[in-house]
């Protein structure tokens, strides 16, 4: 099973939209083969893709509450399940501040527990926090994906990502998770500071893989709907094909 995570610590840069579109797009590919967790206090993921009552979230699992298989559920979405968050009513932040620190490598069990499911992939959605859960997940994970928004702020943040990463890989001694994609979110080539900083973040990315999404209004209204962009029928041709793009690679490796 190969496990993505979704992280960087800073707000507003379309971390559930990507977290969530692409555990969608790789649905459509392997419909019940792909698990997302949602790893955000705010449960933002679980409320996009799930609208009943939960009986248990991922707290519930870290916690010792009950097995990962009674808190899987199918979401909203065709092919997707989920593992939840509740949001304001959920455990996850209590762990987070208490049984967390002491455990780095909590998410390793959860992901064992979904190969053994019988799940092809894995879609991590982070905060933009470096907590103790984040830790958890990005040391659980195969690979992290990065999305900014363009403009100057957002290299800011990929810098403090990275020097963050980096840190965390040394005091854990591991490897994980690799690091070779970066998407570009909302860039309206209308705006010359856009085109000028996706022009930078090109000629500059070394061995990165980059991903360059436009502005669509599609996906607040995805949310709103909860749907998934591919469900709308309303998505620009560049968004989805781009999206396409980014799971077949991240799907080959």
């Amino acid at each position: 099973m190969k496990t993505i995570s979704i992280a960087l610590q800073k707000g507003g840069t379309g971390k559930t939209v990507l977290g969530v579109s692409l555990a969608a797009a790789l649905a459509r590919r392997y419909p019940g083969r792909v698990l997302l967790i949602d790893c955000d206090p705010q449960g933002n993921s679980t409320e996009w893709t799930y609208t009943e009552t939960l009986n248990a979230e991922l707290a519930s699992v870290l916690l010792g509450k009950c097995h990962l298989e009674q808190a899987v559920i199918q979401s909203d979405f065709p092919g997707l399940f989920l593992l939840p968050t509740a949001g304001l009513d959920g455990e996850l932040k209590v762990w987070d501040e208490g049984a967390g620190s002491r455990k780095p490598f909590a998410m390793r069990e959860v992901i064992k527990g979904a190969a053994a499911m019988g799940f092809k992939y894995c879609i991590l959605d982070l905060s933009p926090g470096f907590g103790a859960i984040e830790r958890a997940a990005l040391v659980a994970s195969d690979e992290v994906i990065t999305p900014i928004m363009p403009d100057p702020f957002g290299i800011s943040g990929l810098e403090i990502f990275i020097k963050n990463l980096m840190g965390l890989r040394k005091d854990l001694e591991t490897g994980k998770p690799e690091y070779r994609r970066i998407v570009i979110n909302a860039v309206d080539n209308r705006i010359k500071q856009h085109g000028e900083i996706v022009d930078k973040m090109r000629k500059g990315a070394g061995d990165f893989h980059q991903y360059v999404f436009p502005v669509d209004q599609v996906f607040r209204r995805a949310e709103t709907e909860h749907k998934s962009v591919y469900d709308m029928g309303t998505a620009k041709k560049e968004t989805i094909d781009e999206l396409d793009r980014l799971a077949s690679e991240a799907e080959e490796g």
